[in-house]
């Protein structure tokens, strides 16, 4: 099965729409617990794409993809903002969705991480942003900028993040659909 397979059936456990959730009333016990279990268990291993709120977690949740099989750019290109030299973009199920429906304010949990490459090409940090409170504008997200050793921003409503964000549907500013 695959990711995308897996985090679709778990939202659908979520809302009650799979047939395990709408067998008949007579459904035993054993089999309400294992589906509940199997959709616990896929909550924990992170197929709704959480994302970690904080530097010391996220970083190296970066460092080791756990975002790569997200809806991405093609390819690196030519930052259009202050994020160095070259960058490329992720966006998770969440994210994608709610751009694709052209929402003015994202669902929390929605998320974006941007690659940031050196001049040589070779990957030199990360640009990230969680969605972590309703309603619309920068202070309803986490941000996160870590390029070579230096830390631009780990926290909420950063204002070297919201300031240019703020020109975004809801502090996103990526073009959609992803080129």
């Amino acid at each position: 099965m695959t990711s995308r397979t897996s985090s679709i059936l778990v939202l659908l456990a979520l809302v009650g729409t799979t047939p395990a959730c709408s067998a008949a009333p007579e459904e035993d016990d054993e089999a309400a617990e294992s589906s509940s279990a199997a959709s616990d268990d896929e909550t924990q291993s992170g197929e709704l794409q959480e994302v970690p709120t904080d530097g010391d977690a996220l970083l190296p949740w970066l460092e080791s993809g756990a975002y790569e099989d997200w809806v991405a750019e093609s390819g690196p290109h030519v930052s259009a903002g202050p994020h160095g030299s070259t960058v490329r973009t992720f966006v998770n199920d969440a994210l994608a969705s709610s751009l694709a429906a052209n929402t003015t304010a994202h669902p929390i949990g929605a998320a974006t991480v941007k690659e940031l490459f050196g001049s040589d090409g070779d990957l030199i940090g990360w640009a990230a942003m969680v969605k972590v409170a309703s309603g619309e504008g920068g202070d309803g997200w986490y941000w996160y900028e870590l390029a070579g050793s230096t830390e631009y921003a780990d926290g909420t409503g950063e204002s070297l993040c919201t300031g240019c964000h703020s020109a975004g549907i809801d502090s996103v500013l990526t073009p959609w659909p992803l080129q």
